[in-house]
């Protein structure tokens, strides 16, 4: 069963926008070569690779949301959209605005996690 805590929360978070600026940094290195195809994965498709604890849950209603996850085509995806003469489909300004979104995410998620970290310590210390 996948970690459902607020750290385990966290930290999927953080090696999710790792991931993809590994893979806006292969676009960006492979924005002049013919065919290449940009890649990018989101959190939600991370997610729901994932076990959860919805999965296998029973409904009393037919109107119930289902407990499954609905499946993804895995974690990376070529974006085939706007693709230039020569096969390839990069654009920088794009990849720069990505670039910007995970950098303020990484510091959203590390300040949320220093957070909860202190409340931890206080609770342990007024124990």
């Amino acid at each position: 069963m996948a970690d459902v805590s607020l750290m385990g929360a966290i930290s999927n978070r953080m090696d999710h926008l790792i991931a993809r600026q590994g893979l806006v940094n292969s676009n960006i290195a492979n924005a002049n070569t013919p065919g290449y195809l940009t890649k990018d994965t989101t959190f939600e498709k991370l997610v729901a690779k994932q076990p959860t604890s919805l999965q296998g849950m029973k409904t009393t209603h037919s109107k119930h949301i289902q407990g499954a996850v609905s499946g993804a085509n895995g974690r990376v995806f070529e974006d085939d959209s706007n693709i230039r003469h020569d096969g390839n489909s990069v654009k920088l300004d794009e990849e720069a605005l990505k670039l910007n979104e995970i950098q303020l995410n990484y510091q959203m998620v590390t300040q949320l996690y220093t957070r909860q970290k202190q409340l931890q310590q206080l609770v342990v210390r007024s124990n």
